[in-house]
């Protein structure tokens, strides 16, 4: 089974307690790829987030031998090919139900689920690695969409999540489904053997919020 790492953002890189977590789950360096979220345009800002994350493992101490982009520049089956063979699949923020497409046009979804090393997640990553992916308008999609994601894991996030400021919507949300807000800075590590917390993150169910 794969190692799942859901996550938010880091905006000042990772931190001591993250980079240590993530030397000690990533074993094998050889390759990395980086999935954008969007395939046909905007590869400027693609590859400013590719090199910006890719900076962040070399000063947490963790370096990959060879690291590539997976966006449309690339054939579909050279895309298989670098996903499958990643030793660690970052799947980039953007906007989820856009990159969700493109998994599916790419036929990435079957080889992201399939996949047996570290797979992470960031933003909306996060959201399309579940089973129900819950897209909500209080974190910044153009309107609420809710569909069967990679079910990579069994929990639905919400990230960039604020405890100072919970909507309505989420809270009528919770009343359906179980949602974890991801804080920035934080992030959840599912694995075959159990799920694991680290940083500020709060579980929403049934209109109650709580901090774990």
């Amino acid at each position: 089974m794969s190692t799942y790492i859901l996550t938010s953002m880091f905006h000042n890189g990772f931190n001591a307690q993250t980079a240590e977590v993530l030397r000690q789950k990533i074993g094998k360096r050889n390759r990395f790829a980086f999935v954008a979220s969007e395939f046909q345009k905007g590869y400027e800002k693609t590859d400013m987030y590719f090199r910006f994350f890719l900076n962040m493992f070399e000063e947490a101490d963790i370096h990959f031998e060879e690291a590539s982009v997976i966006d449309g520049r690339i054939k579909m089956d050279e895309a298989q090919k670098k996903v499958a063979e990643a030793d660690v699949i970052w799947l980039s923020g953007g906007d989820t139900p856009t990159q969700f497409r493109y998994f599916q046009e790419y036929g990435l979804d079957t080889v992201i689920k399939q996949h047996n090393g570290v797979i992470i997640g960031m933003s909306a990553g996060s959201i399309n690695m579940a089973k129900t992916s819950i897209c909500t308008s209080s974190c910044g999609h153009y309107n609420q969409k809710i569909y069967n994601g990679l079910a990579c894991v069994d929990i639905s996030v919400e990230p960039h999540f604020v405890r100072d400021h919970v909507s309505n919507e989420l809270l009528d949300l919770s009343m359906k489904y179980i949602i974890y807000g991801l804080c920035d800075d934080s992030f959840i590590i599912c694995s075959e053997k159990a799920i694991e917390f680290y940083g500020e993150i709060y579980k929403l169910s049934n209109g109650i919020i709580e901090r774990l």
